[in-house]
């Protein structure tokens, strides 16, 4: 029923159902063979009815998103309800086909039965019946007439009058229906008026000041992303060919999505770079920062491995474990570099400062990663209520973190060799930079002297 914070046509209903513990069910053996199941056996029960299965969070911010409870939204805009019922139609029959499509409706704007009364004029002047007596008679009819008041005690009541409803449901009982000419004779309404039952709109959604139609989808074990983009080229033909002033719009999840992906694309970069001026800072040295900031793409590239491997596509939880799993790998990088920087400070030389860091860093770094990939199994492997948000997340980080320690095991102290000799060499060239620059002042200085 309708609700303060949801509201909904009197031909909608939301049941709430509470499931029993996974190992209890009887009837099936996953959450999608369950709503497969509840939505058979309701339109065996219930034909021509629209099931929509979500869960609760899930519906009100689907409802927030794009004002319907489906995970997918195709807005349909335009002016005639007639075109915009054939353009939703078209686009259903095409996504039915689609792998991962769940519940597919098109939103009803047509179909409703209403009953029309238009006055003939030709017959009232021929028997003499005002149009005002016409629309007295279709009032009472609908909704009645005053007749008077009631009084109980100090409460007061109208006193309605109204025609029978039932009789509506018969067109030939409301022909009969009497209706008073100016002589104070009766005629029938038939006689001066032409009845009939016609289709009209069902509902006229507007948006934008348009007028709008959704064609609802609910995926079922299918990404969100892959889904849309499959849709959208195979109806590419009825978006080409629809009339000039109607519009296609994706909505839903979809459109959300799309929104954060923007974001990630600018969070992403200020990120790292982030990252990287901080190293410069705690190191004082861009040779240093330049190593350690290497580790990003390995781990990078062992998240995308992880989704790979276990067939989840990109989404939004999966950017943000691309954001903590590049923190988790410059964080090992930095225990690596600073005990490197140790033992270059002690005397040693860079060669056996990179094996020596190498040997000692190692316990440190191997804890920290496992600890963090240990940490995100449960999340990684979970089946329950959310797990569409943590999958993807805990699998990055995990094959992010695996690939960062064992790779960067074995190249971080190649390429940090190779970057503090560049640093030597640079190191050197100022130094003879400035001697020359000093025998150049001094040069200077004894000639004024001179002269």
């Amino acid at each position: 029923g309708e609700t303060a914070a949801e509201p909904a046509g009197t031909d909608e209903a939301s049941i709430m159902i509470k499931l029993k513990p996974k190992s209890e069910w009887m009837i099936a053996n996953s959450r999608e063979e369950l709503m497969d199941k509840i939505k058979s056996r309701v339109l065996e029960n219930i034909p021509s009815s629209y099931i929509s299965m979500s869960q609760p969070i899930e519906n009100r911010v689907n409802s927030l998103l794009a004002g319907s409870k489906s995970d997918i939204v195709v807005k349909v805009y335009g002016d005639d309800l007639t075109v915009l019922k054939k353009i939703g139609d078209s686009l259903s029959n095409e996504m039915k086909s689609i792998v991962g499509t769940g519940d597919i409706r098109v939103q009803r704007v047509l179909g409703l039965p209403v009953l029309r009364i238009n006055a003939n004029y030709d017959n009232m002047a021929r028997y003499g019946v005002a149009a005002s007596e016409i629309l007295r008679t279709v009032e009472m009819l609908r909704v009645g007439t005053n007749a008077g008041k009631i009084f109980e005690g100090l409460k007061r009541f109208d006193l309605v009058l109204r025609l029978d409803l039932e009789i509506i449901r018969d067109i030939k009982q409301i022909d009969n229906i009497p209706v008073m000419t100016i002589t104070g004779k009766t005629i029938p309404l038939g006689q001066v008026a032409d009845i009939e039952v016609v289709e009209s709109a069902a509902s006229i959604q507007r948006e934008d000041l348009k007028r709008r139609l959704f064609v609802e989808v609910n995926i079922r074990g299918r990404d969100l992303v892959g889904y849309v983009n499959e849709a959208k080229e195979k109806t590419k033909a009825i978006s080409n060919s629809i009339p000039l002033g109607y519009e296609i719009k994706w909505g839903g999840q979809f459109e959300n999505f799309t929104r954060a992906k923007n974001r990630l694309l600018l969070v992403v970069p200020i990120a790292l770079a982030i990252i990287f001026i901080m190293l410069i800072i705690a190191f004082g040295n861009v040779f240093y920062a330049i190593g350690v900031f290497l580790v990003v793409p390995l781990a990078a590239s062992g998240g995308v491995i992880g989704l790979v491997l276990r067939g989840l596509p990109f989404s939004i939880p999966a950017g943000v474990g691309f954001i903590a799993v590049s923190g988790i790998a410059v964080l090992n990088g930095v225990v690596y570099a600073s005990t490197l920087k140790d033992k270059l400070l002690e005397g040693f030389s860079i060669p056996e400062s990179v094996r020596m860091a190498a040997i000692e860093s190692l316990r440190p770094v191997l804890t920290t990663e496992l600890i963090a990939a240990i940490g995100f199994i449960p999340m990684a492997i979970s089946t329950m209520a959310g797990a569409e948000v943590q999958r993807p997340l805990a699998t990055v980080v995990i094959g992010g973190v695996l690939t960062a320690t064992i790779i960067s095991r074995l190249l971080l102290p190649i390429t940090m060799e190779y970057l503090l000799k560049k640093a030597e060499i640079w190191d050197d060239k100022k130094e003879l930079k400035l001697e020359n620059t000093k025998t150049n002042l001094i040069s200077l200085i004894d000639q004024g002297e001179s002269e």
